[in-house]
């Protein structure tokens, strides 16, 4: 009896996605370094870089550039997913993963003890909406089905990444929220450090997700015909 057709797997869209993944790591990599002694990596989130300066230069678009290239990591990472026929749900949650990140390098967070604007509370609504969004689309890309899935092998690590974002999602989450109640000065809980936990979660969660399109370079027959 003949096998149905596989959907083809993009070791391309794989090689762009790590290759933009990498560029925002040594991006923040690179911020961490040079502004430790501005910006706090315990008590300040990562927006907050947007503030800082860099020999007398705004570090601004070096934290744009951080976000833009893990949106087109992503993005890749994304057309991958299109490549290999998977849930239409997984695409839309993704897209919604780098939308957000888009808003984010592009619109900046409010200063530390400053009055709330539009902007600021469209960089926080942005960055909440993509951190849900995207564990959100590594469960639903791993749900079991009829046709063979390259990402079936990675199915308990993406699961068990994802939970741990959600986790710090909504650590990082009730923290933000106490803040705003209590007041700055009465915060305890360290949302810089909780958030640069949840940023390498899912770090680890989209080279988890690439892999598989990874694969495809060493396995001719995953690739397309």
């Amino acid at each position: 009896m003949p096998q149905p057709a596989q959907a083809a797997v993009s070791p391309v869209h794989g090689r762009l996605a790590l290759a933009g993944i990498t560029l925002a790591v040594a991006i923040a990599a690179d911020l961490h370094l040079r502004l430790s002694a501005q910006v706090s990596p315990v008590w300040q989130t990562l927006s907050e870089y947007v503030y800082g300066h860099l020999g007398g230069r705004s570090a601004a678009p070096l934290f744009s550039a951080m976000c833009l290239a893990l949106a087109l990591g992503s993005l890749a990472l994304l057309a991958g997913l299109v490549t290999a026929r998977r849930s239409p749900a997984v695409v839309a949650l993704l897209g919604v993963w780098c939308a957000g990140l888009t808003i984010c390098a592009t619109v900046p967070v409010d200063p530390d003890g400053q009055a709330r604007t539009f902007d600021g509370q469209l960089h926080n609504a942005a960055a909440l909406t993509a951190f849900l969004a995207l564990p959100a689309a590594a469960w639903l890309l791993t749900r079991r089905g009829r046709a063979h899935c390259p990402w079936e092998p990675r199915r308990t690590t993406i699961r068990a990444l994802a939970v741990a974002s959600f986790a710090s999602v909504l650590i990082v989450l009730g923290g933000f929220v106490f803040t705003l109640i209590t007041g700055p000065a009465q915060q305890e809980v360290t949302l810089g450090l909780f958030e640069r936990l949840l940023f390498t979660v899912d770090l680890a969660l989209l080279l988890t997700m690439v892999r598989p399109l990874l694969a495809a370079a060493r396995n001719p027959s995953a690739a397309p015909r």
